[in-house]
């Protein structure tokens, strides 16, 4: 099955966008499209497609496709109009079974390892939070039905159209999809973390304190080396996005294995 994670993405790239997106790269059933004006970087994989656009443009493409004024006045905006990116972006979508939201102060570990054909074939809704849906990853199943979910958002067409940050993604969808699965409405895969911790070793992700090289990334695989520890899905480091400025790597390097910690991501290194 075909996933494909949708990612509008302004001003520059991060200083970690290399390994993020070698990280995407031993991930090849699964596609990336950036929506973004910073440009394609260089030697990026096939599996990540580079859109050029802006602000304003985003904003123009989702007016023409809701059939209404949509204001995305700044990158945050974005988290409320990912429930209706299937809509918003169905020109890119053909031939996708599932299409998704994350963000990119992420690494990847083995994707498809963790949400193979079986649960995609039973689910239409896949989180990587507990009984919450996560901005930073989550699919739906590409059908009129789930890309239409938004519409049942309360307001949803009135806070489009304001510069308001609502966090619709998270906020808004977690209560309606609770309500579509109770009543048979929507099947959906949240049963437990898929990020920064391996489950069940603990119920809750690990804390993102300043781990010397806790994390470690071989040939598509990411392993949590805190208490948590084992194989994890991705890391989500939304806290360090000030601190973590070095990665001693870039095109055409691809190091097969590279360590991660708050300030730091380092080629090489012992993984399990």
């Amino acid at each position: 099955m075909k996933i494909t994670l949708i990612v509008p993405y302004f001003g520059s790239w991060p200083p970690w966008f290399y390994a993020f997106l070698l990280s995407c790269k031993w991930n090849p059933s699964v596609q990336w499209l950036f929506y973004t004006d910073c440009g394609t970087p260089r030697g990026a994989p096939e599996n990540v497609r580079f859109v050029a656009g802006s602000l304003e443009g985003l904003s123009a493409l989702a007016s023409r496709k809701l059939g209404f004024a949509v204001n995305i006045a700044h990158g945050y905006k974005v988290c409320d109009l990912r429930p209706a990116f299937g809509r918003v972006f169905s020109d890119y979508l053909s031939g996708s079974d599932f299409w998704g939201h994350c963000d990119v102060d992420v690494i990847w570990g083995d994707i498809r390892g963790f949400i193979d054909d079986d649960i995609l074939a039973q689910h239409d809704v896949i989180s990587a939070r507990k009984h919450n849906i996560a901005g930073h990853f989550t699919l739906y199943r590409n059908t009129e039905k789930m890309s239409g979910l938004y519409t049942l958002i309360e307001d949803f067409e009135a806070r489009l159209r304001t510069d308001i940050n609502y966090w619709l993604d998270e906020r808004g969808m977690t209560p309606l999809v609770r309500v579509l699965e109770n009543r048979g409405f929507a099947r959906v895969y949240w049963p437990r973390f898929l990020l920064n911790f391996a489950s069940p070793a603990t119920e809750r992700p690990s804390d993102l304190s300043g781990y010397s090289d806790g994390w470690c990334w071989k040939r598509g695989k990411l392993y949590d080396q805190t208490a948590g520890g084992g194989e994890i899905m991705y890391l989500h480091f939304m806290t360090w996005k000030d601190s973590l400025r070095q990665v001693d790597f870039s095109w055409p390097d691809e190091p097969e294995s590279f360590r991660v910690s708050s300030t730091a991501i380092l080629a090489g290194g012992e993984c399990p």
